[in-house]
Order: structure tokens, then sequence, then C-alpha cells
């Protein structure tokens, strides 16, 4: 009996001892060395292969965060916003834990579920619903997967949630404030797969604005009859067409009369008007009344007017822009104005006004910040006629304080000289004029002579917009022909040194989105210039002269451009021959690239260029980007250029060229090499024209 107690004791201590061994048994955990920690010390585990390298990116800031302080947060947030991540990719029920393994190190533990896709978005809505069925399934329509999301639909399962909201949401903003939207989603597969969804859209009636006035608050003093009426008239513009029927309702516009009508206020003298816009909806006319009240504020006049933080340039030039003064009152558009108008100088980078003090007399503070207004430039070019060049020059547009821009600039190159200097008055007459004082040099090398002129201006510009401009001026200019090769009578006889007097109307319209490589928008300039005897001209004459360019893309990558250039000059009063200083010349790196400089139209017996009193270029480029800063294009051009104007227009001498060119693209314009192929080659013309310049040819 004893030896059987006994060895029913051994066996109960022995597995009492075992069950102790496993209670006591330490966790398993995982070595972090058996794990790819990366480089932040943080593991993901069951993450989806296609979605590993996201998934980190996405936290990596936490993460790093994590290891730098050890502290618990910044791991539950990346947990947190890793299983977000997986919901917006298509694992709809992702579940996402974390483990802690070490001081700075942690375990992020995925079981991402299924991949959910969508298979068809059904939409179902009334024939007045404002929002067309494709713009509906964009509400729920996820990311795709595939190469440039060509795959399949994702199944994000808080947009679809947030699907109807949002449809209800914006057809209220359009005035349906009836609206009604809901799905019928079953939900992501358990299998995962593809899912229909259903989109249900009600929009309802649109209501309309019935009633809009606008009164003052019962505490505001009088405003003034003529102020209460624009009042009234800005009110009626927002909420009536201009047939006088009322305007769609939407929520929107409470925000607009705010703003329209505070400004009304704010340029007759009230600054601290606002104003409170209470809608009083009718469901069952589907229409809604607007009430708008006034609180004007006090009247304010200005007791003063200052400037701060100009340095080099004068209170006195600043003064001379302001459209109010002292005691005027308070006008909210003339301060906007005066605004725009100090910007548009080009020497300020902030113009911040502000009114100082309470009550009805304030200080109005212009706080300014200038530009850097000197600069020293070096721009080296190249050319294929004139070959290598270097500009430099100098410029200052704050001369003395005043606004006034001086500019100093000479260009030297194998075959040309040019040296010029202006003056301009941004603000002539202290008006919204520009006024220019030139004075210029030039000296080039033609094929067939040396081309010099020089000469003073001056020209008055306005800008009607920020494209339009108009241009008028005057000029005086002394051209010479030396070295003149051509042999032809006319030429010979044709003064070589005239003095010309002239007027210049120019007008100019730009829109394109840039100015060296533009990919979009017009760009045109007509020109008409007149010399007589009568304004102190040996010669007399009219020149037209219209240049034009347009672009368009076509596609991500290309663009199509169309460029023309024309002018005649016309003799009058008598006027037999125009020397050949003056007259037009075409062929070359910006013109027919097919023909040397100056060497498409008439020619003497020896071949030299004889230039004419006509010319028209026309050209179609096709650019394409080819990746980086480089651009290839594919052009045809096509010009002529007649002894005598009347002939231009029969367009007898059209002569053609086709090629393509190289572009790199920098800051101060393209270097271009253009290779052009003469289709119509004739004796000693050349079959092929290689051509190489800084900057497009138009």
């Amino acid at each position: 009996m004893a030896p059987r107690l006994y060895q029913a004791a051994f066996v109960a201590a022995l597995a009492l001892g075992m069950a102790s061994c496993v209670a006591t048994a330490p966790e398993e955990v995982i070595a972090p060395a058996e794990l790819d920690m990366g480089a932040t010390g943080v593991a993901f585990e069951g993450a989806p292969p296609e979605l590993r390298v996201d998934l980190t990116r996405n936290v990596e800031g936490l993460l790093s965060r994590f290891v730098e302080t050890g502290k618990r947060a910044f791991i539950d947030d990346a947990a947190y916003e890793t299983e977000l991540f997986l919901t917006q990719s298509g694992y709809a029920r992702a579940q996402v834990d974390y483990q802690i393994l070490g001081e700075n190190t942690a375990l992020i533990e995925i079981k991402p579920g299924s991949r959910s896709t969508i298979g068809r978005v059904l939409v179902e809505s009334n024939e007045g619903c404002p929002i067309p069925d494709d713009s509906l399934r964009l509400y729920v329509n996820g990311p795709r997967t595939g190469l440039f999301g060509s795959g399949a639909m994702l199944y994000v399962e808080n947009r679809i949630e947030g699907a109807p909201d949002q449809i209800v949401e914006d057809l209220v903003a359009l005035g349906y404030l009836d609206a009604e939207a809901s799905l019928e989603d079953p939900g992501p597969r358990a299998a995962g797969g593809p899912v229909d969804v259903i989109v249900k859209v009600s929009a309802g009636e649109r209501y309309f604005v019935s009633d809009a006035r606008v009164r003052l608050s019962r505490t505001a003093e009088a405003i003034g009859p003529e102020l209460e009426r624009e009042l009234d008239k800005e009110l009626r513009k927002v909420t009536v067409d201009k047939d006088g029927k009322p305007r769609e309702y939407e929520p929107r516009m409470e925000g607009k009369i705010r703003t329209v009508l505070a400004d009304v206020l704010g340029q007759g003298g009230y600054p601290d008007a606002s104003l409170s816009v209470e809608p009083k909806i009718d469901r069952g006319a589907k229409r809604v009344d607007l009430d708008v009240v006034a609180f004007p504020g006090p009247y304010v006049r200005l007791a003063e007017v200052r400037f701060e933080g100009s340095e080099r340039t004068r209170d006195s030039f600043i003064a001379s822009r302001l459209l109010f003064d002292s005691g005027d009152p308070y006008n909210s558009r003339k301060v906007r104005d005066t605004v725009r108008g100090l910007y548009r100088t080009g020497l300020f980078s902030l113009v911040s006004p502000r009114l100082e003090g309470a009550g009805d007399a304030r200080s109005l503070v212009v706080e300014i910040t200038e530009q850097p207004s000197r600069e020293v430039f070096f721009e080296p070019g190249f050319g294929s006629w004139e070959l290598a060049r270097l500009t430099i020059g100098a410029r200052d547009r704050n001369l003395f304080g005043n606004g006034i821009g001086a500019s100093a600039e000479a260009a030297v190159a194998q075959r040309a000289l040019r040296a010029n200097a202006s003056l301009t008055d941004p603000w002539l007459f202290r008006r919204d004029l520009i006024g220019d004082l030139r004075a210029e040099f030039n000296r080039r090398e033609e094929p067939s002579f040396t081309r010099e002129s020089r000469g003073v201006g001056a020209f008055i510009t306005k800008e009607w917009t920020r494209a339009a401009s108009s241009t008028i001026g005057y000029k005086l200019s002394r051209s010479e022909a030396k070295n003149v090769q051509a042999v032809d009578a006319d030429v010979l006889e044709a003064q070589s040194v005239v003095n010309v007097a002239s007027f210049i109307l120019t007008q100019r319209y730009d829109i394109r989105d840039a100015l060296f490589a533009p990919t979009k928008g017009v760009y045109a300039e007509a020109s008409l210039e007149a010399a007589g005897q009568s304004i102190g001209s040996e010669l007399e004459f009219i020149r037209p002269k219209l240049t034009a360019a347009w672009f368009e893309p076509v596609g991500a990558d290309d663009v199509i451009g169309i460029g023309l250039r024309t002018g005649v000059i016309v003799p009058i009063f008598g006027e037999d021959t125009i020397p050949i200083q003056e007259r037009f010349f075409a062929g070359g790196e910006n013109s027919v690239r097919s023909f040397r400089e100056s060497q498409l139209g008439p020619k003497d017996e020896s071949g030299q260029p004889l230039g004419g009193e006509g010319f028209a270029t026309a050209s179609v480029e096709w650019r394409h980007e080819l990746g980086g800063a480089f651009q290839s294009a594919v052009f045809v051009d096509a010009g002529l250029v007649e002894l005598k104007a009347t002939d231009l227009f029969r367009f007898e001498s059209v002569r053609m060229g086709v090629g393509a060119g190289i572009r790199y693209l920098l800051p101060i314009g393209p270097i271009r090499i253009d290779a052009a192929m003469n289709p119509d080659r004739r004796s000693g013309e050349a079959e092929w024209v290689v051509s190489f310049g800084i900057g497009m040819p138009f």
C-alpha cells in the first residue's frame, strides 16, 4: 500500500512540476534579427507584395519618430494609417495590429483579407438631374490597378459610402434643395472579386429666387438714397438675369451677395461694412426669398495717407500714383486700383494698404516692399549669319527714385553691331501712359551690302489690357548702304544715304502662355509707318507690316504653331525707288529656312540679292517634347519677295522649304538646330541648309 501511495505522490508531483513549467514558459517572441527591419527599425508582416513599398513610404515619418523617441503613440498612429491605406487600396476588410519588440523596434502585423474591385457602376437618375450619368459614376469610382491605371477599379469602402452625401451636397449647391441619393451596394465580397454598385439619384426641382431685398439694420445711420439705390441695383444683378427673370437659387449666392454689397458700401466710404443674408425657403412653391441686412458701420474719411518700407522710391512718386488723397472719403475701389497701378510699375513686390485707427477719421498706411531695380547682364548668342554674338547691358528701373526706367545695351557679333539706350516713364503726364525716348545705332553686313543706321525716337504706349496695347511714335533716322555689291540700275540710282522722318503706329496683342517656347495662345503685331517731306523726311513712303503667330497643344507632348510675317513699303508723292537698305529681305534661320540669309527673292545678274518692296513668309511647325529639356520639330516654310509691292499678292514667286530640327530649352530661350530642304531647287541654290540659332523662329 505504501509503495503505491509513494508512486501516486511521485506522479502527482511530476505532473505538477510539468504543469508549472508549461505555465511559466516565456511567450515566443520573434527575434528582430529574423525580420527585415529596413532602415526604420520597424518590420511589416503580411503586407500585400504589390503595396509593400507604398505602405512603408506612407508612414515613414511616423516610423522615424517612433525609432527616435520610442513612444508607442507613433507606432499606434502608423498602424492606423496603414489600415486606412489598405482600405483605400481595395482591401476593405483589412486588419492591422502591432507588437513592440524592443526599445526602438516594432512589428506591424497585417491581415489584408481579399482585395475587392468594382464591376459595374449603374446609375438610376431622374430626367431633370443636372449631373450627367458619367459624372455620377465618378463619385464611386476608385483608383485602378495595373500599369498607368489600365487594370480593374478598386473597391474603396469609405469613398463608396460617402458618395450619396457628396452627390446630395453638390446638387444642393446647384439649387436642388430636395435632392436625394442612395446606393445599392452588396459590400465587398468575402472572396474578393468585382462588385456591382447601383447609384440612385433624385434631383427634384430646382429652386428660384422669388424676392430679394436689402435693408439697413435698425441701429445703422442713414447712408443716403444714392447708395441705397446702388445696393438695390447690385443685389438685382445677382438675383435677376438680364431678361428680368429670377435666377436659380444656389447657396453660394449668399456669399456673393455679401461680397458684392460690402464692396458697394466700401466704395461709398464704409470700410467696416458687413451683411447678413437669411434665406427663407418655401418648399411647396420651390422658391427662396432672401432677406439681406446691411451693417454699414461708420462713414470714414482719410485723415492722412502715408507710406512705409520705401527706400529708393520717393514718396512723391508713390503719391502721384494714388487715386485718392488726405481728406477724401474711403473708397475700396480706388484703393484696389491704386494697388494694381503700383504693381504695374514693376518696382514693388508687395503693396499692402491698411487702415489704422477707429471712428470716422483714420490713417491709410501703404506698406511697400521694393523689387531690386538695377541689373547688369551679359548674354552670349549665336546665329547662322551673324555668327557669335555677345550682348552686354545695364538697366535701372527706378532712376533717382522717380520710377523712370533707364537702359543701355550693346550687342557685338562677327557681322553686326547694335547699340541702344532708352528712358521710360511708366506714368507719363501722370496718366496711364508709357513714354519712351530711344536712341539706337545698327550696323549689319548683308550678303550684298552693309546696312548702317542711327536714329532717335519718342513713343507713347497705352496698355488697354494685359494682352493689348497701342503705341504711337515719331522717329528720325539716317540710313546708309555701304559696300554695295549689287549692280542693279535701280539700286545704283537710289540714294545710298537717306534721312528718314516718320510717324509709326503699332498695335500689339499677346495671349501666349510663355515668351520663349509657347504651347498655347496668339501673338499679333501690326504697324503702319508713314514718312514724308512735311515731317522732315527725304524719303516718302508708307510701310505697313504684320507679324502673327498661333499655337495650340495637340495631346500632352505636342504643339502645332503657325507663323506669318508680311510687309510692303510703297513709295508715295512721286517717289520712284526705295533704297536697298530700306527694302525687305527673306531667307535665313527665322524665315524660309531652305534659303540662306537674304537669298530668297530677286537677284541681279551676279546673283546678289536685291530685296524688294514687298515680302511675305509663313511657317507651320509641329513641336514634340522628347523628355527633359529636349524638343524636336518638323516644319514647312513658304515665302516670297517682290521688287514691286503691287506684285506681292500675285503669289507667283512663292518658294518652299521643308525640314526638321532639334531644340534644347534654356531659361534665355531655346538653342536650335534646323535642317531644311529646298524641294524646288534652282541653279545656284543649296539643296539643304543647316541653321543654328538661339530662340524660336516665331
